[in-house]
């Protein structure tokens, strides 16, 4: 009978992992989840901030739609804003309304979506057109602010703070409501970037012809565009 070489006992004796190497393999996953968990904690913010504004945005293109369909005139009145939104570590606040008017001009009464004011004179439910990102608010968004934005008069009376649309989808604000860059400007805020030294923000432009344009202060070039697709009607299915 032939005995096992040697070197072949010590190869078989090689099988399989040392606790050093087990625990060595067990601190590098460690890291890298650390580091991973490091990261994306800095990365939802962000995606947080770009998916409200994104859904701001489509707000924006519903009511132009709503007006268009409805002849009558629709707003986003503008409720509330971070006034330090430039301060680290504040709490977040935002807060606006997407409403539908009772006349195609000079109208008088608004209806917070749904629409249902036309039922019996109230408007009853607004769960769909109040939305509030603010810290305890029913649509929060954590970290995620409305930065304060430039006066507003709009059209006529009681429409200040609001973005106006006309039956045909345009912008009816005043010349004096837009900006030298000849839009109206809406800008969300990160404010976990702010902790880093960093400003994250992303700017809703809105043109007199009712076409929506995002910016950001950082990221690429693809993140630019246009609001004229995913529109949905407020309060609609």
């Amino acid at each position: 009978m032939t005995r096992p070489d040697s070197r072949v006992l010590r190869r078989r004796s090689r099988v399989g992992f040392t606790l050093i190497e087990i625990a060595a393999v067990l601190g590098l996953v460690a890291i890298l989840a650390a580091l991973g968990y490091q990261s994306l904690h800095k990365m939802m913010p962000r995606y947080r901030m770009m998916q409200t504004a994104k859904e701001l945005r489509s707000d924006l293109m519903g009511l132009r739609m709503s007006a268009i369909q409805n002849n009558r005139q629709a707003r986003l009145l503008l409720v509330d804003a971070d006034e330090d939104w430039e301060t680290p570590g504040g709490p977040n606040v935002g807060h606006w309304k997407l409403q539908l008017g009772n006349k195609s001009l000079r109208s008088n009464a608004w209806d917070t979506f749904p629409q249902d004011a036309d039922d019996d004179g109230t408007d009853d439910a607004n769960s769909k057109g109040n939305v509030e990102i603010s810290g305890g608010g029913q649509d929060e968004v954590a970290a995620v602010s409305l930065a304060p934005w430039q006066a507003m008069v709009g059209p006529g009376l009681n429409n200040a703070d609001a973005i106006v649309f006309g039956p045909r989808g345009h912008v009816i604000n005043p010349a004096t409501d837009f900006g030298v860059d000849g839009t109206i400007t809406l800008t969300l805020v990160n404010k976990v970037a702010l902790l880093d030294g960093l400003e994250d923000t992303v700017s809703l432009k809105i043109a007199r012809t009712g076409l929506v344009r995002m910016q950001t202060s950082i990221g690429s070039e693809d993140e630019l565009s246009f609001g004229t697709d995913n529109v949905t009607i407020p309060g609609g299915s």
